[in-house]
């Protein structure tokens, strides 16, 4: 272990964590495991189903995936302004829900939540 370029940063005990959950971690790709990714990606299991199948971790799939041309990371959220700021605290004192909020600015209802969270908007109570 301590020709691992992961002991560097990584005590040893949370580098044992990680092998045991993942058995191959750190372990170079062999052509029987590249093939076995390629199937279940396209039968749509998800990254972390294949991370255990594997015995690798998810961030070593999406790599993978990514460097075969498979895996796109979703797109960044995009950033509030300060219109949507004042419009998201005028609706929202207005008494449209959060759903709705959700909705007219085309984000989750926990973005909203958030927003107004560090906006410092009091939140209700009964919402």
């Amino acid at each position: 272990m301590s020709n691992n370029r992961f002991t560097r940063f990584l005590p040893p005990e949370d580098y044992e964590k990680l092998r045991t959950k993942y058995p191959k971690f750190n372990e170079p790709w062999d052509d029987n495991d590249i093939e076995e990714l390629k199937k279940m990606y396209a039968d749509g299991q998800p990254v972390q189903a294949m991370a255990e199948q594997l015995g690798r971790t998810p961030n070593s799939l999406r790599l993978r995936l990514k460097a075969l041309g498979l895996w796109e990371a979703p797109p960044a959220p995009k950033q509030w302004t300060g219109e949507d700021d004042a419009a998201l605290v005028e609706s929202y004192e207005a008494g449209v829900s959060f759903d709705e909020l959700a909705e007219r600015f085309g984000r989750s209802v926990r973005a909203v939540i958030a927003r107004l969270v560090l906006l410092r908007v009091r939140l209700f109570n009964g919402e």
